[in-house]
């Protein structure tokens, strides 16, 4: 009998955003087949794969990619690796009401890598205003914004900075599509 695969998705922190750290989704996906991941696929160029493996430990997966990415592309790049049912919790826990809002406001989750201080949480709720709402549970931090405060509008936060922890950032529609892929590998 075959081990066991089970699924995963890997999101890459700040791989083609802004013209930093430009890998090619193809070759993202050549890497990760051969690190032995397999069934890859990508999703838009902002760093989402998922993949399949007979490793049990996300942790162990996230050094994995981590080291590859760096050998191969010489860049150093956070990856964070979630199970279906930790992106289920994520989503499910949005208390913004994105699916229903969508029309009137941008949702975000971002994954972190651990679980802010009580005292930075509040540092970050003290910047909250009538263009931003804010919501932390666990390591996964919500905000939402309306539509008309888009861009150039809105105050720009350095939300890593505020919440002392690294993390990876994707819209509502990216993290509904995720699972959606997520349930059909």
């Amino acid at each position: 009998m075959p081990p066991t695969r089970n699924k995963y998705l890997a999101l890459f922190r700040a791989i083609n955003v802004g013209g930093n750290a430009v890998i090619k989704m193809a070759d993202l996906k050549k890497r990760l087949e051969s690190l032995g991941l397999a069934s890859v696929s990508t999703y838009i160029q902002t760093g989402n794969a998922l993949f399949t493996s007979t490793e049990s430990n996300p942790k162990t997966l996230e050094a994995l990619i981590e080291k590859g990415i760096r050998d191969k592309f010489k860049y150093d790049v956070k990856v964070f690796v979630l199970t279906l049912a930790e992106l289920k919790k994520a989503a499910a826990g949005n208390p913004f009401d994105a699916q229903r809002r969508e029309e009137e406001q941008l949702c975000h989750l971002m994954f972190l890598t651990a679980k802010p201080s009580a005292p930075q949480i509040k540092t970050l709720m003290d910047q909250q205003g009538q263009e931003y709402r804010f919501k932390v549970k666990d390591k996964v931090f919500y905000f939402a914004y309306d539509r008309a405060d888009a861009g150039p509008k809105r105050r720009n936060l350095n939300f890593e900075k505020i919440l002392g922890v690294t993390g990876t950032a994707r819209s509502w529609k990216v993290v509904d599509k995720l699972i959606e892929l997520f349930e059909d590998l």
